[in-house]
């Protein structure tokens, strides 16, 4: 016993300090925090299980329990996954995802427990020996296909932020994948929970310090995280544009503060989908927003503007814009000055354009 404790101490060690991390978390929404206990969980189910069964092996003749054993152990691999998936997701899947995740459980999961009668996927002598059947290959597969699923699930959950935060997050399903590979080719299989512990460590790491920069109302980057990207990214960065939504108070004085929660992440919504290829957007004050291009010319800009401006259309909401290409020699400050006052331009426009309005249907009437 001692020395199985020993050799699972690094991945006892993960579980027990991100159990704690997950009750002293802020940033961290509780639906994830669930959803990481119940990964831990079943990983350390996985984990006793299969030392169980490697214990089951030193016996002269089979015991019943090895084969319930395997069946556990190729059970829950997938089951971690799928919480892994909900990690990622954070809300509930759709119907379609569950049933792209769950089908191949549900057809699997029986065939393990019966495999001993059916020789099917794998069976044990009396003399306690190992026989892989047909199928014997089935729960690799399918660690596989939900590995490659989980790949997928992230890469569209974080295609709306930035090349260097999607790999990061890639990296924490492939590492951990490329590992079960290697432990499978080079050591004909063994124990992935220790994988997986660290892969949901890192995991986890990731999305804290993702959150910290995320504004929680429009999940939009926040101003801290633009301050920091107009430092490190200053050297690619090639135009910046300055938004303001106009009449938020409106909405919130009103049809109240929820409406103008809403209008808010309406509004960040469209900027964030039809801000065009290179930009990024911020939010950095109640109703002001910063967009950052990298490696964008005035032509794709102007572009971007005008699809925002008629996605917007559709909408109760407008906003103003401003923009500024970077000159030689010119700092991003005064881009950002030079942005601003396009902005309150464009504002300007707009409220004069909505006074004549306003006055043209006065004198109609």
């Amino acid at each position: 016993m001692v020395d199985v404790i020993l050799d699972n101490y690094p991945m006892l060690l993960e579980m027990v300090g991100l159990m704690l991390l997950l009750n002293i978390s802020t940033y961290i929404p509780e639906q994830m925090r669930k959803m990481t206990r119940c990964a831990l969980l079943l990983l350390l189910l996985e984990s006793i299980c299969f030392n169980l069964e490697q214990w089951t092996q030193s016996f002269d003749t089979l015991s019943p329990a090895r084969p319930f054993l395997t069946a556990c152990v190729y059970s829950l691999y997938p089951m971690i996954l799928f919480f892994l998936m909900r990690i990622i997701l954070e809300e509930k899947p759709s119907r379609r995802t569950m049933l792209l995740f769950l089908v191949p459980e549900l057809i699997s999961v029986p065939l393990y427990f019966t495999s001993q009668w059916t020789h099917l996927v794998c069976w044990f002598s009396e003399g306690n020996h190992y026989f892989g059947g047909p199928l014997s290959y089935l729960p690799y597969f399918v660690v596989v296909y939900d590995a490659l699923l989980i790949l997928y699930k992230n890469y569209n959950y974080f295609k709306v932020f930035n090349d260097k935060d999607r790999r990061t997050a890639a990296y924490t399903v492939v590492a951990p994948l490329a590992g079960m590979v290697l432990l499978q080719v080079f050591q004909g299989g063994g124990d992935y929970s220790a994988l997986l512990t660290a892969s949901i460590l890192l995991y986890y790491a990731f999305v804290y310090i993702h959150m910290a920069k995320i504004d929680p109302l429009t999940s939009l980057f926040n101003r801290k995280c633009c301050y920091e990207d107009l430092q490190s990214r200053a050297k690619s960065i090639t135009a910046v544009a300055s938004v303001d939504m106009n009449d938020l108070k409106y909405f919130n004085d009103n049809e109240g503060h929820q409406a103008g929660d809403e209008a808010l992440k309406t509004v960040a919504a469209i900027l964030r989908e039809h801000c065009g290829q290179g930009g990024t957007v911020y939010r950095v004050g109640g109703d002001e927003f910063i967009i950052l291009y990298s490696h964008t010319g005035e032509i794709e800009i102007r572009g971007a503007i005008s699809a925002m401006r008629e996605k917007l259309s559709e909408t109760l909401y407008t906003c103003a814009f401003g923009y500024a290409m970077m000159g030689p020699g010119q700092s991003i400050d005064q881009a950002m000055v030079t942005a601003d006052q396009a902005m309150y331009a464009d504002k300007a426009a707009i409220k004069l354009k909505q006074k004549l309005q306003r006055k043209t249907a006065r004198d109609e009437a």
